[in-house]
């Protein structure tokens, strides 16, 4: 295998510069002739955006020439597109946390704390599940050690203020820092945390004492093992170029959590006392997050976390919902990647208050 990755460390810049000259003129000798017009403007900076989009468009096999450029460009000089920051050894972290920290956490950990003060009144308690950076835990595989060091005294200070701002948090880092000694707690080309990582922190919240611990017998089923590709790879190559460079398909073994069902009161709603919001961390069924959970708080989790969506998005609509009026549970878990909190954007469109139940 390690034969097959050093011969295509050549393979496939050969294979790039080779299909370059096909390439153009099978563009040069498109039906309608767009290129057979081309002169000195080409040159000036006004056309070179119509070029680019030429080549995007009208060259033929796009998907593959994205994948051998982009694995060329992997190659030669260790980069992948805007999006992805390479690391060591076939890592890849996403450049969200590389954006510059904000200049204060006041604004966020007020907003937070006007959340808490919301659920409140429901008679609702928030736990803050603050997620610290892939960077940071997976240091030992980035290329910065400074940039690792600096989101890691980052999530140090956002705990520390939430803290001081009275809100309830259970510390991600510390568990997940203590996995990454034994296996890893993030995939190497995802953004995520492995089923490893999330099952360490479903632990670390039960031992944290801020949720009453159920009494119900739960019982954990294996899904069937799924394969996928990372979400970082699409910035590096295509997913089948992927696996040449070195950057492995990831797998994960997901299992659903169930406790015996109450038969006492057929008619009953079953209550439910906690509530997990947050992102794809929790809402994607691969990691198996709400599930471990389950079986360490012994008592079922409703699952309110929603992908591609941000951290504040689904907490909104958690907020706005019938099921919060209705029926609120005693504890909320939020949880939150540190990396959401250095977007200028995040509170865009956020409401809080009497101002978002008058919205339901």
């Amino acid at each position: 295998m390690q034969r097959l990755y050093r011969m295509s460390r050549y393979f496939l810049p050969v294979m790039f510069f080779g299909y370059v000259p096909f390439a153009n003129l099978a563009v040069y000798e498109e039906p309608g002739g767009k290129l057979a017009a081309f002169d000195m403007a080409a040159l000036r900076g006004s056309v070179t955006h119509s070029f680019d989009t030429l080549y995007k468009t009208a060259m033929p096999h796009r998907d593959a020439s994205i994948g051998v450029v982009g694995a060329a460009r992997y190659l030669l000089i260790g980069e992948g597109r805007k999006g992805v920051v390479v690391g060591k050894d076939g890592w890849l972290f996403t450049n969200e946390e590389t954006r510059p920290l904000p200049v204060s956490l006041q604004p966020s950990v007020a907003k937070i704390a006007e959340i808490r003060d919301q659920l409140a009144t429901h008679g609702t308690k928030l736990i803050v599940l603050p997620l610290p950076a892939k960077v940071d835990v997976q240091s030992a595989e980035a290329a910065s050690p400074e940039l690792s060091a600096e989101m890691a005294g980052f999530y140090s200070d956002l705990l520390a203020k939430l803290n001081a701002a009275h809100v309830e948090t259970v510390d991600a880092r510390t568990p997940l820092l203590e996995l990454v000694k034994s296996k890893p707690a993030f995939f190497a080309t995802d953004t995520h945390w492995t089923l490893d990582g999330a099952a360490a922190v479903a632990a670390a919240i039960a031992k944290s004492g801020l949720i009453p611990l159920g009494t119900a017998e739960m019982t954990r089923t294996e899904e069937p093992k799924t394969e996928f590709a990372g979400d970082l790879v699409s910035y590096v190559t295509t997913e089948g170029i992927a696996p040449m460079l070195g950057l492995i398909r990831e797998d994960a073994n997901p299992y659903l959590v169930a406790g015996t069902a109450d038969t006492s009161d057929i008619f009953a709603a079953p209550q439910v006392d906690v509530v997990l919001v947050g992102t794809s961390y929790s809402a994607n069924p691969h990691w198996s997050f709400a599930e471990a959970l389950k079986l360490d708080l012994h008592q079922d989790v409703l699952n309110a976390a929603e992908q591609g969506q941000g951290p504040v998005k689904p907490m909104d609509s958690y907020l706005a919902s019938e099921s919060l009026r209705d029926t609120p549970p005693k504890v909320v878990i939020w949880e939150i990647p540190l990396r959401y909190l250095t977007d200028p954007k995040l509170w865009d469109g956020h409401k809080v208050g009497q101002e978002l139940a008058s919205a339901d």
